[in-house]
């Protein structure tokens, strides 16, 4: 967790900052709060049903004094170790350059679903020993991470804020909803 914050969401924000780049400029910054919170709210909720019905609902299982150490503690977590890495680095960072350089929407959306599956690519679960291996574990984390990299991208071009996908489509749903119940099995909470 501490690794992923320094490393790909404080150093690289610090970089970016010093180079005179403004918190605006790297999608950080809300031109419409009530738009983005609507925006949140409604993603949020879709995301959470689909996450509780078709992913798990194990989280509904779980004991209350489970729930309130599990949730915060998943959701910090996650929070420093995913959410803001992925964040910055990719979508405050990366994809307005990647807008600069292509000059097309569409191509910068490809290219976000590209990064964020690529920066998945050492998965506890890939496999690399072998050509065979190898390449179903890029077949599976393009699967796995292509579309939702699509969709942050969609919501970071489409808003302007970084901070939109961060709150509807990644830190509480997945996160919390399908994480705290490994994290309390891990932690051994409750």
């Amino acid at each position: 967790m501490l690794y992923n914050f320094i490393f790909y969401a404080l150093l690289p924000y610090l970089f970016f900052r010093s180079r005179g780049y403004s918190n605006e400029q790297l999608n950080l910054k809300s031109s419409n709060r009530a738009n983005d919170a609507l925006l949140i709210v409604v993603i949020l909720l879709l995301e959470s049903a689909i996450q509780l019905s078709l992913v798990s609902s194990a989280i509904l299982g779980l004991e209350a004094n489970q729930l309130l150490m599990g949730i915060p503690l998943s959701f910090l977590l996650n929070l420093f170790g995913t959410g803001f890495p992925i964040m910055i680095f990719i979508y405050a960072i990366l994809l307005p350059r990647f807008l600069k350089l292509t000059g097309s929407v569409a191509a910068t959306i490809v290219l976000g679903g590209v990064a964020y599956a690529t920066i998945h690519f050492f998965e506890a679960w890939t496999t690399y020993d072998t050509v065979a291996n190898g390449t179903l574990s890029v077949i599976f984390l393009m699967f796995q991470y292509f579309g939702p990299g699509m969709i942050k991208s969609v919501l970071t071009l489409r808003t302007g804020n970084a901070w939109v996908h961060l709150w509807a489509y990644h830190a509480i749903a997945p996160h919390v909803t399908v994480d705290t119940p490994n994290i309390v099995n891990v932690f051994k909470l409750g």
